[in-house]
């Protein structure tokens, strides 16, 4: 983005015009901005080469001065943000009750804390005056807490950022410090009483001092816009048309509570600027530069490098392994075996997850170089967690961190541009950061240290510096001190401006009323309100006031303090650039069939897809010609497929020996309790090799109901006609007319008569065969259509807790002298299905519920389908 150099910040050229002169800013984009402004000035006047000017962010230039000391070396340390934050939860940790240390967050204490302490040196309050105004028990416990933190400090000869300007002023009063013959100050809303100390001390050692403020409105609008998305499109459609203009104009956007959903206002303002920016790639999204990043840790590369420290020191669940299984920035792609490997993992009860455990599980699974890549780096990660568990230095844990990261090829081998760069480089920040916590925590456990770590980037906001912005995009306090060519400024409706107050929580208000503290009155607050809104519209020579109309589908007018200005309606909304490309061209309808079978292919699914073409033709040839399948979600304990499945196992192994029904009601009490166990042990086997200690708690209860259901279908069989069992779960080829299929059935008995019973079992609820005379399910007619026995009968053999009984069709089940003829019938359905599978028919099915239909919507377009009807 280019600036006018010669016109924007035209002060700045005075400001550090002697050696001895500094500019200090209110927040760090701004003095990042006139850093940049200096230098394009200095280009303007043909400069080579300049010194590099004094600009700094309030905090900073403080600590710059105190490093400027006469004896710098003898002052206290100072502790930085990070450092100050775990003093503080320590010293919370020993005031809070230890009954209640669990239940409450540290972590949200110790930040309220810090902010309520830099409140009180701010206004000047001394801690006795706190301790003696507090009302109600947290304030109590803040005012112990601060005398056990000002202790600490004292002890170990500690500085803080809260106190570093009261030793400032000492300073310059015993003439320790060179103060400065200049300074100028911009971006200040609210000058407190602590900065007003510095600056009386400033001046009382001879420094002049200027308070930098903007000049008076001048064109102004105020738009009414329907909504809250018609608003921000209609913002990037004006930022648009201002650059068309003159491109060389520095406009911004100042976006109302911003920080509520950042996200979203960056693509409505995008949508507006740039329409059809997300087919452009990253070059059109940057051309919105938000001020407000996300947090380090919502980054998908640190996301997954943080999942891998909290491996570290404890079990994770399956679907954080699916995470770092699927995830690109570790091992090596392409992860083709790696995703197969996820498919895997999804198949099993989910469960908590050592290194180790998910090792034994998975080596030797799949052959592809990502996947047997993956899992050996797996295995040395797992001998790094055998030796974390220790207590160590955060030096040396920052260390460690890096050094299992890098073992496992975090972040991956996908090439980085400039953002991910810039990510990295945070990341390796925050670790020193980090590092750096050595001086109020000395030691700590691996645990703590990777909280901690999560903590600081859970915390931490980043955005990378865009490159090929035109637009800035910022918050009301983000754009303090700024000057704009044009601007902008949205949100102004009478809900959202003036804004909430926000008291302190752990200063008494009287003491906060008293002493006229940041929001302690709603005077306070919308006084305060009104000269940031002033000081956004005295920032550039054309600023465009907006507000929505509706909010939440609820009508608001505009903020009250716009009352000077008369409100017009707002430029069109340009809308979503995807709605303008509807009928702009005459759509051609090109016939596109699904081929025939061809020789030799393979349909997938068996009997299922048989039934599925009975109901949904689509559905038929999305699961059985191109191999659509769902993925298994991850469920908490035993899923009710896995269930089923040792359900289906164990009566497997318990009648695998083909018992006769004379062999089954000889058994007597003890021997069928012990082949129920046998049965129940080999099924459940498998299951629980990898399982945790909470999922063999579930399969010890899953293997009692499992006993008691086999021992349920052993009574309904003895209660049978003479029968031999002939097969159980015995694999079935044959030919449907073009189709070759594939099956599996359950169990086929044998009778006297020399024909075949087919039985399938069902484990969910229970099931009809028939529903007003016809199969509810075509699977046991395919497989009927397949053997080459006379079949006497097709049942379901539901097994479940409430009810084990067989339902079914044909004489070996109830009398049924139409039996045959019927079966013929259903045979024919099975064969016309089988037939159109094989022509290629994908009918979409208009009768079906649209919950059935969703799955597959974005093949079969049922919703399109159904309003074309």
């Amino acid at each position: 983005m280019q600036s006018r150099a010669s016109t924007m910040y035209d002060w700045l050229a005075e400001a550090l015009a002697g050696d001895r002169h500094s500019v200090v800013t209110a927040n760090l984009r701004l003095a990042r901005i006139l850093k940049q402004t200096y230098g394009e000035q200095q280009h303007a006047k043909d400069v080579l080469v300049w010194k590099t000017p004094e600009i700094h962010v309030w905090n900073h230039w403080l600590n710059a001065l105190l490093d400027s000391a006469d004896d710098s070396a003898g002052l206290p340390s100072r502790l930085n943000a990070q450092q100050s934050r775990v003093l503080w939860e320590r010293c919370i940790r020993e005031e809070v009750d230890k009954s209640i240390v669990d239940l409450v967050s540290i972590a949200n204490l110790g930040r309220m804390a810090r902010d309520g302490w830099a409140r009180m040196h701010e206004w000047n309050l001394s801690v006795d005056e706190c301790a003696n105004a507090a009302t109600g028990q947290d304030q109590r416990i803040f005012a112990r807490t601060v005398i056990r933190y000002r202790k600490e400090l004292s002890a170990n000869d500690w500085l803080d950022t809260a106190t570093v300007p009261a030793v400032v002023c000492e300073l310059l009063a015993a003439g320790q410090l060179l103060a400065g013959e200049r300074l100028t100050l911009c971006g200040f809303d609210r000058t407190t009483p602590q900065v007003q100390s510095v600056l009386d001390a400033l001046a009382a050692a001879g420094t002049e001092i200027v308070m930098r403020q903007h000049g008076a409105a001048k064109e102004q609008v105020l738009f009414r816009c329907e909504n809250r998305a018609a608003e921000l499109r209609a913002a990037g459609a004006w930022a648009a048309a201002t650059l068309r203009k003159d491109p060389s104009l520095r406009i911004a956007v100042v976006v109302i509570a911003l920080d509520n959903n950042a996200a979203q206002s960056g693509r409505l303002l995008r949508e507006g600027l740039a329409p059809g920016w997300q087919y452009g790639g990253r070059q059109r999204a940057a051309a919105v530069n938000l001020s407000y990043g996300r947090r380090l840790a919502e980054y998908p590369a640190i996301h997954a490098g943080l999942l891998l420290l909290r491996w570290l020191v404890g079990d994770i669940a399956g679907t954080d392994i699916s995470v770092l299984l699927r995830s690109p920035y570790i091992g090596i792609g392409p992860a083709h075996g790696r995703s197969r490997l996820e498919l895997q993992l999804r198949n099993w009860p989910d469960r908590q997850w050592s290194p180790g455990r998910l090792l034994r599980a998975l080596r030797g699974r799949d052959a592809a170089a990502d996947a047997v890549d993956w899992l050996a780096r797996l295995a040395k990660f797992a001998e790094f967690r055998d030796a974390f568990d220790s207590i160590s230095s955060p030096s040396e844990w920052a260390g460690s961190v890096d050094e299992v990261l890098t073992a496992m090829n975090w972040p991956g081998e996908l090439a980085l541009d400039s953002a991910d760069f810039q990510l990295l480089n945070r990341w390796r920040e925050l670790l020193n950061e980090f590092a750096q916590l050595q001086i109020v925590a000395p030691r700590m456990s691996a645990t703590t240290a990777v909280s901690r770590i999560a903590s600081m980037a859970g915390e931490t906001l980043f955005q990378a510096e865009a490159e090929g912005a035109v637009l800035s995009v910022m918050g009301p306090l983000e754009a303090a001190g700024m000057e704009f060519d044009c601007l902008w400024i949205a949100g102004l409706g009478a809900d959202d401006w003036p804004p909430q107050g926000r008291p302190s929580p752990l200063l008494s208000r009287e003491l906060q009323v008293k002493h006229q503290m940041p929001d302690s009155t709603p005077q306070d607050t919308a006084d305060y309100a009104r000269r940031v809104l002033d000081r956004l519209r005295a920032s550039a020579p054309t600023c465009c006031l907006s507000y929505a109309a509706s909010n939440a589908d609820q009508k608001q007018l505009a903020s009250p303090m716009l009352a000077d200005l008369e409100e017009q309606q707002g430029p069109a909304d340009p809308g979503w650039h995807a709605v303008q490309l509807l009928d702009r061209v005459a759509l051609l309808t090109l016939g596109d069939p699904a081929p025939p079978l061809r020789d030799g292919e393979i349909i997938i699914g068996g009997a299922a897809t048989i039934n599925r073409q009975m109901s949904e033709p689509f559905a038929a040839f999305a699961h059985g010609r191109l191999a659509i399948r769902w993925m298994q979600a991850f469920t908490a304990g035993i899923a009710p497929s896995t269930r089923g499945n040792l359900v289906h196992e164990a009566l497997f192994r318990l009648y695998e020996h083909l018992p006769t029904h004379k062999e089954i009601c000889a058994w007597d009490s003890a021997e069928l309790e012990k082949r129920i166990a046998v049965a129940v042990d080999q099924a459940f086997e498998r299951q629980e090799r990898h399982a945790d200690s909470v999922l063999r708690q579930l399969f010890k209860l899953e293997r009692r109901r499992t006993q008691a259901l086999l021992a349920s279908v052993v009574a309904v069989d003895r209660e049978r006609s003479a029968f031999a069992i002939g097969a159980v779960e015995r694999s079935l080829e044959g030919q449907l007319g073009p189709l070759r299929i594939s099956l599996r059935g359950d169990r086929i008995d044998e009778l006297d008569s020399a024909e075949i019973l087919i039985l399938d079992y069902k484990t969910g609820a229970t099931k009809k065969f028939l529903t007003s005379g016809e199969p509810s399910d075509m699977q046991l007619i395919v497989y009927a259509c397949i053997t080459d026995r006379s079949v006497a009968g097709l049942g379901l053999f539901n097994v479940d807790s409430k009810m084990t009984a067989i339902d079914g069709a044909g004489p070996a089940i109830s009398e049924d002298d139409e039996w045959q003829t019927t079966l013929e019938r259903w045979k024919q359905q099975v064969f016309d299905a089988a037939n159109d599978i094989a022509s290629g028919d994908v009918r979409v099915s208009s009768i079906q519920d649209g919950r059935d239909a969703r799955p597959l919507n974005l093949l079969s377009r049922f919703p399109e389908l159904q309003r074309e009807l």
